[in-house]
């Protein structure tokens, strides 16, 4: 990877609307049956109201096809605010219609969408500019701070890192690194790196860490065939830290402080960007989602399955039947939440325990309430030893709830 020369304000603006478009539409085409569904049976979570499907279907291919026309004239036209304000509008439907879509790559890209959405392009205000990169840098160094802590767990240590690390099994044969370093380590890095891009003297290291960071989990992804949805990310976001951080030389925290120089635009995103960087915090006491706080792979979510007995097993959709397996210990026939979610939608599922029980509400609705479907959730691990409470819902209980 080449690293650029010093940038002007202006021109890394731009850079970032064409890696914001290209990043975003790469994602919506390695999970195309989440945007442009043809035949769909994982179900739609809204988060108020559901479309009916005979409307559903049309509505949101019509949405997806301003959200990409938004994206890639947003780069190139005169008035990039205002069409980066309408992909923003396109997006937040399809998500309003699905929070399916909201997934951590698809959040990150709307925060900045909208950080260059309030930007005025226009303006006498030599400042703007500063402001508006500076905004974009914290929502990005963010990311990486918040990434990290979550991975300061049990669960990341023992369970996820060394899935992660199966394709190096053959490189590193004979060697045992011990789980708990290793892991701590990987997330101390992915703090600093995100701690270290906020200040001067460290930025340039932070930049490189970052670039060899991601070069490494894409070749790891790559290898090991995991969440395809998630390499464009991963090439994506080195190219947005270069384009942010390399060789520019004022802190972004500073552009936050002057408020009274800013237009109201400006102070909008300044509060935006605020809320939204430190909202991730609120994760660890559950009232902040884990998808917006940096939490993928991160082994620090719930886990939910739905038990299946065999009569149910024969109505659910052939996709759903594929993923069906029985547990080791007990023989008990369950269908994975991810599993389905992946191999129909190729992402991950949205992993709240409010959407797992939208989404086993609807299980019992395609099973007509067999008896033998229910809920079982794994809860949030805790941080030291990984241990979990599990939780086990009926229909009977769901219906109750809904009720109520």
């Amino acid at each position: 990877m080449i690293i650029p020369p010093t940038l002007p304000e202006f021109n890394r603006l731009k850079i970032l609307r064409y890696l914001l478009s290209a990043g975003l539409l790469a994602g919506m085409l390695l999970s195309r049956e989440l945007w442009f569904p043809s035949h769909r049976s994982f179900p739609r979570v809204p988060f108020l109201f559901a479309l009916p499907d005979a409307v559903a279907v049309p509505v949101e291919r019509s949405l997806c096809i301003i959200l990409i026309v938004a994206l890639i004239a947003a780069p190139v036209v005169r008035r990039a605010n205002i069409v980066s304000a309408i992909a923003i509008a396109a997006l937040g439907l399809l998500i309003f219609f699905d929070a399916m879509r909201l997934q951590p790559w698809v959040y990150q890209y709307l925060l900045l969408l909208s950080v260059l959405a309030l930007h005025r392009e226009h303006t006498k205000d030599e400042q703007t500019p500063q402001y508006t990169l500076g905004q974009s840098q914290i929502v990005v160094a963010a990311l990486y701070i918040w990434s990290g802590l979550q991975k300061l767990n049990f669960s990341f240590s023992h369970e996820v890192l060394p899935k992660v690390l199966e394709p190096l099994q053959g490189v590193l044969s004979g060697v045992h690194p011990p789980l708990v370093a290793t892991g701590v380590g990987v997330a101390l890095v992915e703090t600093f790196i995100g701690c270290g891009l906020l200040f001067r003297r460290t930025r340039e290291l932070c930049v490189w860490l970052a670039v060899a960071t991601h070069a490494l989990i894409l070749g790891l992804l790559i290898t090991g065939r995991y969440n395809s949805v998630v390499w464009a990310w991963n090439a994506a976001l080195p190219l947005i830290v270069v384009t942010l951080f390399w060789r520019r030389e004022s802190a972004p925290w500073r552009t936050l402080r002057d408020w009274s120089a800013t237009n109201r635009l400006t102070r909008v995103a300044h509060a935006g960007v605020i809320v939204s960087a430190l909202a991730p915090a609120l994760s660890f006491w559950g009232w902040w989602d884990m998808s917006l706080s940096g939490a993928l792979y991160s082994g620090n979510t719930a886990v939910a399955v739905v038990r299946i007995g065999d009569a149910a097993y024969k109505k659910l959709p052939q996709t759903a039947q594929r993923q069906v397996f029985r547990t080791k210990n007990s023989g008990m026939q369950v269908l994975p939440f991810f599993e389905w979610s992946m191999a129909e939608l190729n992402v991950p599922p949205y992993s709240e325990p409010r959407v797992f029980k939208f989404l086993t509400r609807h299980v019992c609705k395609l099973t007509a309430g067999d008896t033998d479907v229910e809920l079982v959730m794994k809860g949030r691990p805790t941080i030291l030893d990984g241990s979990y409470q599990v939780t086990r819902v009926s229909c009977a209980q769901l219906d109750a709830h809904t009720a109520e």
